[in-house]
């Protein structure tokens, strides 16, 4: 299901020379890895009896709505921001050591929200084509390196001209510590997201995950 959106006037926008000279003159994204504390994350799952995965899609899903700049696309020629966006995912299929993109609604409540995780795993669970079903317009994208402690990550991707919606990874999280530290890479379009807002998104995305008590 899709949601509403808001065009953007570009030639009004405080980022119009970037925005054109990212998209049209130096094509091109980046890639930041970093290390997100889970440390109040990992105890939370277990007295609630959730599972680490949809959780964290969740806090994912819950940061990139309240940043514009993770909301943004190119739709029949104007550049938009969608009011809601919401979670392509990966699956692993153990049988066959293969994986789908998978994807729900995002919803504000998190038990609402795991219970539509729950409901869309048990609906394609046999299903192992890489995607299920048509991905929403309005998403953003989700995988996980469960088995991978990693320090950087970078998807090379050929060609993802006016595709701005940005990716997410997840590596293998371990302590540190007291504290518990997973690796996550962001990828992002730069003609719609620099550093700063890269920046602004990984400081909510901790703070959800440091005060995840208060999402029961």
């Amino acid at each position: 299901m899709n949601t509403t959106y808001q065009a953007i006037n570009i030639e009004e926008w405080k980022r119009k020379e970037h925005f054109n000279a990212y998209r049209n003159t130096v094509k091109c994204g980046f890639s930041l890895t970093f290390k997100l504390d889970i440390s109040h994350v990992i105890p939370f799952i277990k007295e609630q009896g959730y599972k680490f995965y949809p959780v964290m899609i969740y806090l994912l899903s819950k940061a990139a709505n309240k940043h514009p700049e993770f909301k943004m696309a190119m739709k029949e020629g104007e550049l938009i921001v969608w009011d809601r966006v919401d979670p392509v995912y990966t699956v692993l299929h153990p049988e066959t050591k293969t994986f789908s993109a998978l994807s729900c609604r995002y919803t504000e409540e998190l038990t609402k929200f795991v219970k539509a995780y729950d409901q869309t795993a048990e609906q394609h669970h046999n299903d192992y084509r890489f995607f299920s079903e048509k991905a929403p317009e309005n998403h953003f994208n989700i995988s996980a390196i469960p088995w991978i402690n990693f320090d950087s990550f970078n998807l090379n991707i050929a060609d993802f001209t006016d595709y701005f919606a940005p990716s997410f990874t997840m590596g293998k999280y371990q302590k540190d510590g007291n504290n518990i530290l997973m690796p996550m890479a962001i990828q992002v379009h730069h003609a719609v997201c620099d550093g700063f807002h890269v920046a602004k998104f990984i400081e909510t995305l901790q703070e959800y995950c440091l005060n995840i008590e208060n999402f029961k």
